[in-house]
């Protein structure tokens, strides 16, 4: 019998990922008393680095909702939507993003006018201000 993983989540990157390795590019510094998130290094084919992050799972949907509402205020790459530029793709199957978070576009709300701020936390019971707190602190992790 065929022994196979199971998938948790699918996500396009653009590269081709060959290398991962435990830990980070930043010392994770525990704040009052709570374990740092684990978290994976990956390399690409390109000279590529990226992080994958585990997130407890309360964070994981807040950041879920986040990036929902920032799809609605910033354009996609390339015209396409953040959904259709994210899906995963092979010869096999296509598969809409599940399971991460684009730390990328989560991070642009810090760059955005305090009007579209007001827009993204519409429906989040959160201020402009907690976002960016939370969002900086995400930050830190690379």
């Amino acid at each position: 019998e065929r022994q196979r993983l199971d998938i948790v989540g699918e996500f396009h990157l653009g590269e081709f990922v060959n290398r991962f390795r435990r830990g980070g590019l930043a010392m994770q510094v525990s704040e009052g008393g709570a374990k740092p998130l684990p978290s994976l290094l990956f390399g690409t084919i390109n000279g590529v680095l990226g992080l994958v992050v585990s997130l407890p799972e309360t964070q994981h949907a807040f950041l879920a909702k986040v990036q929902t509402n920032m799809t609605k205020v910033i354009k996609g790459v390339g015209g396409l939507s953040h959904r259709e530029y994210r899906s995963f793709c092979n010869e096999r199957k296509t598969a809409e993003s599940t399971g991460f978070i684009d730390g990328d576009l989560v991070e642009a709300f810090l760059s955005l006018s305090d009007a579209e701020k007001s827009e993204v936390v519409n429906g989040l019971d959160v201020s402009a201000e907690e976002l960016t707190r939370q969002i900086e602190e995400l930050a830190r992790l690379h």
